[in-house]
């Protein structure tokens, strides 16, 4: 799948938040990160703890090194 230039593959990572119980009280986390991994373009899908605590933030980086990541979504609370 090409990016916006049409020359770029793109290679999506995307992360979906625990929250604690504030996401995943509400929604499986596991489940939609797994859905994801299903989409075009999306190389690596995962669920997370909390994405914005310094272990969260260094698993996205480290992934993106990992995967060659060229686009990050992360789907988390607005904490």
């Amino acid at each position: 799948m090409a990016g916006d230039n049409g020359n770029e593959e793109l290679r999506i990572g995307v992360y979906v938040c625990h929250c604690g119980s504030n996401i995943a009280g509400v929604i499986d986390p596991k489940v939609v990160a797994e859905y994801a991994s299903t989409l075009p373009g999306v190389v690596h899908a995962t669920d997370t703890l909390y994405a914005c605590a310094d272990s969260g933030q260094s698993l996205i980086k480290e992934d993106i090194k990992k995967y060659n990541l060229n686009r990050v979504v992360v789907a988390a609370c607005s904490v």
